[in-house]
């Protein structure tokens, strides 16, 4: 069996564009499907895709391990990135593949299951509808009245846990002054911005009581000093997690042990060599590898490195459909497991898309049983939906 060829698609995520990768073989029928969705850069990332296209046609698929090592080898000058993510996509697939000729979940050649359903976390909660309720047809968002209906939502429909955002509020003062300076990347934590937070995490945790996760997702939104004062200020609300970026992990190593708040970090991160420094650390209780830009190949080691360093793992996973099945075939794997992120506030034809849509019971994710990943898409239902402007997409 051979690589014949490897097709690109970018579809309309709804708030996003995704990004799939298709590997068709030399056996009728024996295809993969891989995503490497890139918000802000898809065309790079496919044509990447293609470009490692003209190194893989005529190998064999089942050789997931050696080609993400020949294409890293190739990749030597310009590693991680657009590179490492179009390398995820060829990477999904081919695993994807093996799963069928060997007529096994993916998690099976993982070293098999260690449990049977995931624990998910409503991801952009809020923030999604107070963003892009008419392009998805959902309530919108724009009040804490809103936010405590939202939360009788979350309960009734079993989450146990929730990621959201900084978000312009109505009612909250200052608050379009907060979303300014968090979109600016200023990197302080002013009064308005922590002002702000509190009236969000506040509002969930009054409404969603003691018990329910909250996680607080603020990116690269602030530097050392800014991230340990919102840190500390969140403290009485018991956050499941504080998620702030920074490529220093002496930094983050500093603002982990400068709060009590659970700090989490690494969605911008690749290979085991980028998560190294942070696990030597321990400058963060949880990592959030996005496997659509590390790949199952490189996502399991990771998860395995983590698990050596007593820290959980919580994998990124905002992106398509395939990205859940993909870190779900992981994460059923891997003694450290936290949680997976879902976007439940999704493009409402995504499980138009798939061959087998999700099955999702009380806020958890049932694993799928079938060879491979656990669906395939449907590439006449993902030309239906092309790629469209994302201006926020960034």
């Amino acid at each position: 069996m051979k690589i014949t060829n490897v097709k690109t698609f970018l579809v309309d995520g709804g708030f996003r564009p995704w990004t799939f990768v298709k590997i068709e073989t030399s056996d009728p029928g024996v295809v993969g499907w891989g995503d490497c969705t890139d918000w802000g850069s898809p065309g790079p990332v496919a044509a990447t895709v293609q470009r490692y296209a003209e190194w893989i046609i005529g190998r064999d698929p089942m050789q997931a391990e050696a080609i993400w090592w020949d294409l890293s080898a190739a990749s030597v000058r310009h590693t991680g990135g657009i590179a490492s993510k179009a390398m995820a996509g060829i990477d999904s697939a081919l695993w994807d593949i093996r799963g069928k000729v060997l007529n096994a979940p993916v998690w099976q050649l993982l070293g098999g299951k260690m449990r049977d359903r995931l624990r998910l976390y409503w991801s952009h909660c809020g923030s999604t509808r107070r963003r892009h309720a008419e392009r998805l047809g959902l309530p919108p968002v724009s009040t804490t009245d809103d936010l405590r209906a939202l939360s009788e939502e979350v309960l009734a429909r079993g989450f146990t846990a929730i990621k959201t955002n900084i978000m312009a509020l109505d009612d909250v003062p200052d608050s379009a002054e907060a979303i300014n300076q968090f979109r600016s990347r200023a990197g302080d934590a002013s009064p308005a911005a922590i002002r702000n937070a509190i009236a969000v995490v506040s509002t969930f945790r009054e409404a969603l009581g003691p018990d329910v996760g909250i996680a607080l997702d603020v990116a690269f939104a602030f530097r050392l000093g800014g991230a340990i004062k919102l840190a500390q200020a969140l403290e009485p609300y018991d956050l499941m997690w504080l998620e702030t970026e920074t490529f220093d992990p002496q930094a983050l190593r500093i603002i982990r042990e400068s709060t009590k708040t659970t700090i989490c970090t690494g969605e911008s991160l690749f290979g085991t060599l980028g998560y190294k420094p942070y696990l030597e650390l321990h400058a963060q209780d949880i990592i959030m590898p996005d496997l659509a830009w590390n790949g199952i190949t490189m996502g399991k080691k990771i998860a395995d490195m983590a698990h050596s360093y007593d820290i959980l793992f919580a994998p990124h996973n905002c992106h398509s459909p395939l990205t859940t099945l993909v870190t779900a075939n992981v994460c059923a794997t891997v003694p450290n497991f936290f949680i997976q992120e879902f976007d439940t506030d999704d493009a409402p034809w995504r499980d138009d898309l798939m061959t087998h849509p999700f099955q999702v019971e009380e806020g958890h994710l049932l694993l799928p049983e079938r060879p491979g990943l656990g669906s395939d898409l449907i590439e006449e239902e993902l030309l239906k939906h092309p790629a469209k402007h994302y201006p926020w997409a960034r």
